[in-house]
């Protein structure tokens, strides 16, 4: 009886996640709950059961994921594991790809280490202003942000990336601290600040400076209204599609064309 009953449940769960009677349901029943848990706990809270079905047929998933877990034992990282694996995996398979590497929004460093287990000899370019986020825009929901948040000590993660190689720290709001590399080109772009204006700031610095093939990978996407509509608005003169990887959490990803 139990196991009837337990198939029974299951397939009805399975209908109820896949039938297109109920997508439009199913898609502002999972907005509101995004957006709840985000302002609630400045983070998206679910089980991230998605990596271990992956790993099933394809065992780096976890060398990424005890990555991951040793990092978030280490520092405060606020991806999901599902994430960390994209970002991971985009930063490997651009290797191929001439051009250096930058992250703006390094909060506490944790992506960052994932980054340069990664990038093998490349540059990795930090920015971050360690005080956490400037003023908010109208465009921003400030239920999920307030000005100063996520706010890190330069001098730890400073000493948490101590032991890799070529990787340069930049102290300030960007683009205003990118004087420095003007000049260089990229094969891998990772966003990770949150709001508007910000976004569309790194979208406008670095657009021109990837090379063909180059990946750019941005954070909340999916969730902050002040991400969506910088990327929107930027690339709709542009050739490259707006990659959405909802599946993922919150994330977006573009390939230079």
């Amino acid at each position: 009886m139990y196991q009837m009953v337990k198939k029974m449940a299951t397939k009805t769960i399975g209908w109820l996640a896949t039938t297109k009677l109920l997508q439009g349901p199913r898609k502002k029943f999972k907005k509101v709950l995004f957006d709840v848990m985000y302002a609630k706990y400045g983070q998206l809270i679910f089980v991230n059961s998605m990596v271990d079905i992956k790993a099933i047929y394809n065992p780096e998933i976890l060398v990424v994921k005890d990555l991951v877990k040793k990092i978030k034992s280490e520092t405060n990282m606020l991806l999901f594991d599902v994430e960390t694996f994209q970002l991971s995996r985009a930063v490997t398979q651009t290797s191929k790809i001439k051009g250096e590497i930058a992250e703006v929004g390094v909060f506490r460093g944790g992506s960052a280490k994932l980054i340069c287990e990664a990038k093998g000899n490349k540059k990795l370019h930090l920015f971050d202003t360690f005080e956490g986020l400037p003023p908010l825009s109208a465009a921003d929901n400030i239920n999920q942000f307030h000005e100063k948040q996520f706010s890190s000590s330069f001098d730890e993660v400073k000493n948490y990336l101590k032991d890799y190689s070529n990787v340069y720290f930049y102290k300030g709001l960007f683009p205003a601290t990118a004087a420095p590399i003007a000049n260089e080109r990229f094969s891998f772009v990772h966003i990770d600040v949150d709001l508007y204006v910000a976004t569309l700031d790194c979208l406008q610095f670095f657009y021109p400076r990837m090379n063909k093939g180059a990946i750019l990978i941005s954070h909340d996407y999916v969730i902050a209204p002040g991400v969506r509509k910088a990327f929107d608005e930027f690339f709709a003169d542009k050739p490259e599609p707006i990659i959405e990887i909802e599946i993922s959490g919150s994330q977006c990803l573009v390939v230079k064309t």
